[in-house]
């Protein structure tokens, strides 16, 4: 009984300080694991750059690993004030976030970690009006949208061929993944990100499709026996920086633009630190106990036929959640990703101040919360 005494006591001093008129303080929630690379080495840095950009007139308190907000309850803890700002992954809330949701679902769409990152971002601030109305409704202002590293299928045997994934089990976190194991002829086994591990030790799964970095973000350093590398999409949909509308209404006009500001160069700080070489890194420590493989013709074959089916099924499932005029919002998202991956990806590869000004004209003037 005291334990639950302290942890509501603990629950209405947060939510009376976030959302207290003289707070320069944010608590900041998130459910995604304290030892992640997308904590140490994204959102953290992006928190302290913006404490330094605005002279800490904005600062945060964060409360990682799920101690004060899970993934799931998210949107919720963020929109009712009980922290002020927080991590919330659009995936968990198509009826909150009818079009928003969307955001999770363009997995298929993206095989460059940079290219991808600009485009999500392009699609939800400047392309789909509807998204960030969802938002607003909800008393939400998202500062980014985050994306990761491509997919890579990781199994607990010896894999390497699309022969060799046939009939097998694979963990999958969202649906265009679910589509892709289909396809290929795995059975896809829906899960939370916090159950991989134990999904794949007790044998509900014989694989699992995440990023690289994840091994070790999740612990499966000696679980996975072998990695198929070749891309097969990237999760999309996060936003690692939601503030509560209140909260973000408390922050000054001039230090809001600063931190918006920051935002172009954050997005490729972000991926790179946190999944770009946390990838790379997890991979060199652990070759030599997992077996790391490029993945054959047929494998690519089967991927670039994915691919091309992928713009049908979002279609199917914008038109599902009542989105308006949904071919024609899907077609523009699709053509967003084509732009970043096709025209802008040369011009800005190896380059991030040439990225950050790309952002910043296509994405980031635009920015209206």
């Amino acid at each position: 009984m005291r334990a639950i005494a302290a942890k509501s006591a603990l629950a209405l001093a947060l939510a009376a300080f976030v959302t207290g008129a003289s707070a320069e303080t944010f608590t900041y929630g998130s459910g995604v694991p304290e030892r992640s690379s997308a904590n140490r080495a994204g959102v953290l840095p992006m928190l302290e750059k913006i404490q330094e950009a605005t002279d800490g007139a904005v600062a945060f308190t964060p409360i990682l690993g799920g101690q004060l907000v899970s993934l799931p309850g998210a949107l919720q803890a963020i929109a009712d004030g009980v922290v002020a700002s927080g991590f919330m992954i659009t995936q968990f809330y198509p009826a909150e976030l009818p079009a928003g949701s969307l955001m999770s679902e363009v997995t298929g769409l993206g095989t460059d970690p940079y290219a991808t990152i600009g485009a999500l971002n392009e699609a939800f601030f400047v392309v789909c009006d509807e998204c960030r109305e969802d938002f607003r409704a909800s008393g939400l202002v998202p500062v980014l949208l985050q994306s990761a590293t491509p997919l890579t299928m990781q199994c607990t045997k010896e894999v390497s061929t699309l022969d060799d994934l046939q009939g097998l089990r694979v963990l999958t976190i969202g649906r265009p993944e679910m589509r892709w194991a289909e396809s290929i002829g795995m059975t896809p086994v829906k899960t939370s990100i916090t159950d991989i591990l134990s999904g794949l030790q007790l044998g509900q799964a014989d694989c699992t499709l995440v990023g690289t970095a994840w091994i070790r973000s999740y612990g499966l350093e000696d679980t996975v026996k072998s990695v198929i590398e070749m891309p097969q999409g990237i999760i999309s949909g996060a936003a690692p920086l939601t503030f509560n509308a209140d909260a973000w209404g408390s922050i000054s006009e001039a230090d809001r633009a600063k931190i918006v500001d920051l935002m172009p160069g954050v997005l490729w700080d972000y991926v790179t630190g946190a999944y770009v070489e946390a990838d790379a890194a997890v991979k060199d420590a652990v070759s030599d106990k997992i077996a790391f493989a490029p993945g054959d013709p047929a494998l690519q074959t089967a991927w670039k036929s994915f691919y091309a089916g992928e713009i049908t099924a979002l279609k199917e499932l914008a038109a599902s959640r009542g989105v308006n005029d949904p071919d024609a919002l899907i077609d523009e998202i699709a053509e967003v990703f084509r732009v970043w991956h096709e025209e802008l990806l040369p011009q800005f590869r190896g380059d991030p101040e040439k990225f950050a000004a790309i952002a910043r004209e296509r994405i980031f003037s635009h920015y209206d919360f």
